[in-house]
């Protein structure tokens, strides 16, 4: 081992550098390898454990002139103790061969020149420090890697002391991938943060970097397609130290998404050492800061640099924030962009663009020899985002509108634009000229009508979209050139404003003082019941307007408000118009007549315990039948016994209802709430039969809330119902009426109108239902009840006349007449309790509507007098019926009852709760 030091001592005297360093690691791994295998015949270095290629130190240990402990040809090295290794070129933990992980989780520490802590020379390894390390001799790392696609990770602590040209991370070699997620300080002159050389190798830092050394860098990379990025903290205090640095390559990248913070006067925040023809992207995200105390933060030599600020860029000093050197750069900044100091493209030929995917501002005063930005020769629009530009500026500055949109408000003379498929050129300023090119759009004027000058030519090439708005008052926005327009082809998109156009009016929507050739090939307009016709002179091109007819669905007529209708809001304004929540209305009458039925019938079925059982009782009988002289056999058989028959009830339910209907491609959502009260009279006549008589009241209020309608619905229930038992078998059913009365309120509201419309209507209905179950008894208090039900309901045709606004309707909602059928069974479990008998009750069910499920209408506008067919929102085929609830005998003759039931369909839903009381008497 002396030989290898008498060696380096030899090379360090011609001047310490990173040179003869990775000699003397070469040397010295020469002849580590002429060696391995005598090393591996020992169990290890001081406190630490060999087993096979793996190697484990723990304790405290101590290492004179030789690593701690060492690895050849794959294994791992792990050290979880307290590690010194004192003298000159040698590595703490090292690993030589492919495939090898190196992991501190302790403390390890070096004393010597070239004396690295972490080491693997080959391909393939891991390093993780998660502990800490430290080094105080000249070039001595503290992680290092020479070889092709390491992985090397902090997640401790890292310090290098004071000792010349010592590196925090270190890699050598193509592909090689640094992080850091904890802390890295540097103290020696020279000394750096993170560094690799080499290409493809990427360098990330989301911990703190801190150097003090008169000259270094926090993060490093030297070579080609490497990728710097920063989302942590970095700061340096010496004279030239810089935050980050590449070079001696093309085509990297650079990400600050943290701080970079530099104090000293030739301490730059980013340095490209760079020649020509080189390439390098800086971004600095939105969030990122790049901070110099006096030099300015970006430093670029000959090559072609690409900037986007999206972050803050501030040189305390006042003087430059960048300077771009003699390259041919970029300079796009973003709406979050925040830059103190000017910007000097210097030398080449140099862009500055606006950008990014958020809209902003920018005022082009800004731009010029003394301004903020210095020496660019080119300006370009790119991304999605609309930049608005202000301010005066009269300087010649070609203008590429590549992307997204430039909006000019302010005066720019000098100006030309050139615009490019897919982006947009508008505003109502002033600019040099304009050269639109196929697929691009122009749109002049800028929060309500305008026009855009144009002190030179303009040529609009075939494809161009030429956008402008206008409004009844013959107003228009154009371009107003001063020189020559060249119209080779291209469609005009007119957008009306709000307003009551008068047909064959006339707008002027493009002027050329120099003279107009050629036209647009096509025009368009949003408005429904107007064709756009152009025309021109010598210096006009013309837009008039012309009233049209156009045939609308279900023959719907167009009346005079509808004149002013957009494209766009024609399907929503026929919809509107068109009464369907009148018609709609129908589905809550059927609704009403649902409640009052199944009010009825729980009566019937669901409102005492199980009669059956508790009016019998067990005896005891004997057979002896062909059993002669011999005992008889006895069995206990349950015996119906007559129990006192309660004639007369009198019974009521209070019930409260929530439902909802979806929309459909043919109708709108609808929301509904209900409060009612059905009760009735009813006796048995001491037979096992039943008879009575019911009245209901329901009030439901109705939102269409998508079409700004609404409503309410008041029924009138009267009917009589009945029940008759042979034995296990049961039969109930009824007729009743009601009469209903339909109060509707619809807003109107769209381009050019708005108006409120009410009506009153009245209907009656008619039902007849039914139900037959039988009774099979699970046990002496469980009862199941299979049942089938049939109701017919018929809601007559009404007259419907709307009073308010232009729009209101007229006309007949058509009778409606649907089936419905009901299979499913019911559970009933009776408790008794010192309180009185408790039942339980549910019901599982699958209901289907046969007939009409689609309420119609035959409406016309008031004063207009052409009819057309309107529908309201079907209702569902098939529903899922469920029903739970409980009953309390509170005393001899009162029952008290609350249940749920809802009806659940594809696209309609009604969710009921009822209260009920029994007095029999």
């Amino acid at each position: 081992m002396c030989c290898i030091n008498a060696v380096a001592t030899a090379f360090n005297r011609f001047g310490h550098s990173k040179t003869t360093t990775s000699f003397t690691h070469l040397v010295r791994l020469v002849l580590f390898s002429s060696v391995s295998s005598i090393i591996f015949t020992e169990t290890g270095y001081a406190a630490c454990v060999q087993t096979g290629n793996d190697v484990v130190c723990s304790g405290s240990s101590v290492s004179n002139a030789k690593p701690l402990a060492q690895v050849i040809g794959g294994g791992s090295i792990l050290n979880e103790g307290d590690a010194v290794v004192n003298g000159d070129t040698y590595s703490g933990l090292l690993g030589r061969g492919d495939t090898i992980t190196i992991t501190n989780k302790g403390t390890m520490t070096t004393d010597g020149n070239s004396t690295d802590a972490l080491e693997i020379v080959g391909n393939d390894g891991i390093m993780i420090n998660e502990g800490q390390v430290r080094t105080s001799g000249a070039s001595a790392e503290a992680m290092r890697a020479e070889g092709h696609r390491n992985v090397l990770t902090n997640n401790g602590i890292i310090h290098t002391g004071s000792g010349a040209s010592a590196f925090g991370m270190f890699a050598k070699g193509n592909g090689n991938i640094l992080i850091s997620s904890g802390s890295i300080q540097t103290e020696g002159s020279g000394s750096e943060g993170m560094r690799a050389d080499g290409d493809g190798n990427s360098v990330t830092n989301r911990g703190s970097i801190r150097t003090s050394g008169s000259v270094g860098n926090a993060m490093r990379a030297y070579g080609s397609n490497n990728t710097i990025i920063n989302s942590g903290s970095v700061t340096t205090f010496g004279i030239e130290a810089r935050g980050l640095k590449v070079g001696l390559g093309t085509n990297n990248l650079i990400i600050n998404r943290g701080t970079i913070r530099t104090s000293e006067t030739d301490a730059y925040g980013i340095w490209v050492y760079s020649k020509a023809g080189e390439t390098t992207t800086i971004i600095n995200e939105v969030g990122g800061v790049i901070e110099s105390g006096k030099a300015q933060t970006f430093r670029f030599d000959d090559g072609d640099e690409r900037i986007e600020n999206f972050g803050r860029i501030s040189n305390l000093s006042g003087g430059a924030a960048a300077e771009l050197g003699a390259g041919n750069d970029t300079f796009l900044i973003g709406a979050t962009s925040n830059i103190t100091g000017f910007v000097d493209a210097g030398a080449g030929v140099d862009t500055f663009t606006l950008g990014g995917a958020v809209n902003a501002s920018f005022d082009s005063a800004l731009i010029g020899a003394a301004a903020q930005y210095r020496n660019f020769e080119n300006y370009e629009k790119v991304g999605t985002s609309t930049w608005t530009v202000t301010g005066t500026n009269d300087s010649t500055m070609p203008w590429h509108v590549r992307e997204g949109g430039l909006m000019v408000t302010g005066t720019m003379r000098g100006s030309s634009m050139i615009v490019y498929d897919g982006a947009t050129l508008g505003g109502s300023g002033t600019i040099g000229g304009i050269d639109a090119r196929s697929g691009s759009t122009l749109s002049p004027g800028m929060n309500g009508i305008g026009s855009l000058a144009v002190t030179g030519n303009v040529l609009i090439a075939n494809g161009t979209i030429y956008k402008i708005d206008l409004n009844a008052s013959q107003e228009s926005d154009r371009i107003v050139a001063d020189g020559t327009a060249r119209v080779q082809g291209g469609t005009v998109q007119v957008n009306a404003l709000p307003g009551n156009y008068i047909p064959g009016s006339r707008w002027t929507i493009l002027t050329a003082k120099g003279g107009v050739t050629g036209q647009f090939s096509d025009v368009t307009t949003n408005l429904a019941f107007f064709s756009p016709v152009l025309s021109k002179d010598g210096n006009n091109i013309y837009l008039v307007l012309m009233r049209r007819e156009r045939p609308l669905p279900n023959n719907r007529p167009a009346p005079r408000p509808f004149d002013t209708v957009t494209e766009d809001e024609l399907p929503f304004v026929l919809d509107q118009t068109s009464g369907a929540p009148i018609v709609s209305a129908m589905g809550t009458i059927l609704v009403h007549d649902d409640l009052f039925r199944s009010a009825v019938l729980c009566r019937l079925r669901c409102s005492e315990g199980i009669p059956n059982l508790v009016a019998s009782e067990f005896v005891t009988a004997g057979y002896a039948v062909d059993l002669p002289g011999q005992a008889a056999n006895t069995t206990r058989i349950p015996v119906s016994v007559p129990q006192t028959t309660h004639d007369w009830t009198m019974w009521a339910k209070a019930i409260g209802s929530w439902g909802s209907t979806d929309a459909t491609p043919t109708s709108y959502a609808l929301e509904r709430s209900t409060a009612g009260l059905v009760f009735g009279v009813d006796s048995g006549f001491g037979t096992p039969y039943r008879l009575g008589i019911a009245a209901g009241y329901f009030s439901t209020d109705l939102d269409f809330a998508a079409l700004a309608s609404g409503g309410n619905v008041e029924s009138m229930h009267i009917g009589v119902y009945g029940s008759a038992a042979f034995g296990a078998l049961n039969l109930r059913g009824g007729v009743a009426y009601a009469h209903h009365e339909v109060d509707m309120v619809r807003d109107i509201r769209f381009t050019g109108f708005s108006g409120t419309n009410r009506s009153d209507s009245s209907v009656d209905s008619i039902q007849a239902f039914g139900e037959v179950g039988y009774e099979i008894m699970l046990s002496d208090r469980v009862m199941l009840e299979p049942f089938a039900g049939l109701a017919h309901v018929h809601v007559a045709g009404r007259g419907v006349w709307e009073e308010g606004s232009e729009l209101a309707v007229t006309g007949d909602v058509h009778s409606f007449d649907t089936t419905y059928s009901t299979l499913g069974a019911r559970l009933v479990a009776t408790m008794p309790t010192s309180a009185g008998a408790i039942t339980f009750k549910g019901l599982l069910g699958w209901r289907h509507a046969f007939g009409d499920i689609v309420p119609k209408a035959t409406f016309s506008y008031v004063g207009d007098g052409r009819p057309f067919p309107v529908t309201g929102a079907p209702i569902d085929r098939d529903s899922l019926v469920v029903e739970a609830g409980l009953n309390w005998e509170v005393a001899k003759n009162v029952t008290l009852n609350v249940s749920y039931s809802g009806t659940m369909g594809r696209r309609d839903q009604e969710h009921t709760v009822r209260g009920g009381l029994n007095i029999r008497f």
